[in-house]
């Protein structure tokens, strides 16, 4: 490393401890009153990028060295943005929580192909309890900018969604503050996702210095919207987590700035990694040569592509239809892996409901890892190819690096980061074993004295301080 580039991390991250110093419980008046949590989820941040030495992120390497930080976090599958935001505030994985794709899948195991509603309401979408819901039951105040699945959630206090409403409460303020314009809120989707970012960023920081929230949920994309389009591990992607490192810190700045650092935990937290890929399969052409998307066929079937992982939705499937559907894919180029419900069940996937009968008992009606999000067939492609049916109209169709996720949790590149600082966290520079991330929801529970004591995933008690 370049003498240069250590002095400027050097400098940087001296300047940051200087005011996260304030961090001990003890250190102000504000001690007594209830701690924070600040959760910010930086997209698609592999844990290989973070071990990186020369990676231009002074910000979270100074949080590092206050805090602590795992060697990786492992992500639920399928390791895609909604599934682990999701088993983040959960606890729980894609079995238990059912969120399987980025929103809720509709029009499934029909005559014509489904569909993804990313509007779908929380409580439709979402089916076990979250840290956040706790956070309010309990009369906190929960804020979340940009976080997913959480529409129409009645206990979010204050939101800025993804796609913003002008006449929102927050969206108004950042008007009234010249931070943003009511067209720019209007047409919100036109301009780069870094510049959504940096809006995202205003928000939170408005919540924080007006609204106070005890527990604050922020999402990030611009890395995982340059590496969709570039791949993995290029200077784009450093260049892009430069960027969000600033981001971070204007969180930081804003927490300090409204008075509340000294009890304020900080969790940055990334969903999944990505990696490049140079072949794109297209699952439902050999769906239609097999004649199981024609008008006359008797049990229609159709996939949706998701990158990393495919799911094959079949119309009056039967345990023998599924296995024809197993082997028309089995030893394809490209596949790697071709999966029943009950093989998928065991890489944490839900399985589809069991037809019974009207008279059937309601306890064989509602098992908690029993889904109609779940696919008759789940394929995983080789490393090297992903899922899509918009650019590949072939089987197998050669494309420039583009960067996706989605492949099974166990792939190296698909680890997340973990680091944790600030109030109730103890270690300074301490580096933990990797960890699934179902136990970031009880974590959080804990840093904030609330009970949540049903998810399957438990608290990092290693790390936080004993209560005062």
């Amino acid at each position: 490393m370049s003498a240069g580039i250590v002095g400027w991390r050097s400098f940087a991250v001296a300047m940051l401890l200087a005011g996260i110093a304030a961090w001990s419980p003890h250190a102000h008046a504000h001690a007594a009153s209830r701690p924070r949590v600040v959760v910010i989820s930086l997209d698609a941040f592999g844990a290989q990028s973070l071990r990186e030495p020369e990676l231009p992120a002074p910000t979270l390497h100074a949080l590092m060295q206050e805090g602590v930080h795992a060697v990786s976090m492992q992500p639920i599958n399928p390791t895609i943005t909604w599934p682990n935001h999701t088993s983040m505030v959960t606890g729980d994985d894609a079995s238990r929580h059912h969120v399987l794709v980025n929103g809720l899948i509709v029009g499934q195991r029909e005559a014509t192909p489904p569909r993804i509603d990313m509007k779908a309401p929380k409580d439709r979408l979402v089916a076990v309890p979250t840290v956040y819901d706790a956070a309010h039951a309990a009369g906190l105040v929960t804020a979340e900018v940009d976080w997913v699945a959480v529409m129409d959630a009645p206990t979010i206090t204050w939101r800025f969604p993804e796609n913003p409403d002008p006449d929102g409460a927050i969206e108004q303020e950042l008007v009234r503050q010249g931070a943003v314009t009511r067209d720019e809120l209007a047409h919100f989707g036109k301009p780069s996702q870094a510049w959504r970012d940096l809006v995202y960023t205003r928000a939170a920081v408005d919540i924080i210095r007006q609204h106070h929230p005890d527990l604050l949920l922020l999402h990030l994309l611009a890395l995982d919207s340059i590496e969709h389009a570039t791949g993995y591990g290029n200077d784009s992607g450093r260049n892009t987590i430069a960027f969000l490192d600033d981001r971070v810190k204007e969180v930081i700045d804003a927490v300090r700035a409204a008075g509340e650092l000294d009890r304020t935990t900080f969790i940055i937290v990334s969903d999944h990694g990505q990696e490049s890929v140079h072949h794109l399969l297209n699952p439902n052409v050999p769906l239609g040569e097999a004649g199981l998307q024609a008008d006359t066929a008797s049990q229609p079937a159709f996939a949706i592509p998701e990158g990393g992982f495919a799911l094959v939705f079949q119309k009056n499937a039967t345990e023998a239809s599924r296995q024809a559907l197993k082997k028309l894919f089995e030893g394809r180029p490209g596949i790697r892996a071709a999966l029943t419900p009950d093989e998928a069940a065991k890489m944490g996937w839900p399985t589809p409901p069991l037809t019974l009968p009207p008279n059937a008992s309601a306890r064989f009606r509602a098992l908690p890892t029993q889904s109609d999000q779940a696919p008759d067939l789940l394929l995983y492609p080789d490393n090297d190819y992903e899922f899509d049916d918009k650019y590949a109209t072939q089987y197998d169709a050669p494309t420039l690096q583009r960067g996706a996720h989605g492949y099974p949790n166990s792939e190296p590149l698909m680890q997340a980061i973990f680091i944790a600082a600030g109030a109730g966290i103890q270690g300074k520079g301490v580096e933990i074993p990797a960890f699934p991330n179902v136990d970031i929801a009880p974590t959080i529970a804990q840093l904030l004295h609330l009970k949540f004591d049903d998810a399957k995933g438990k608290p990092l008690a290693a790390i936080l301080a004993p209560s005062p």
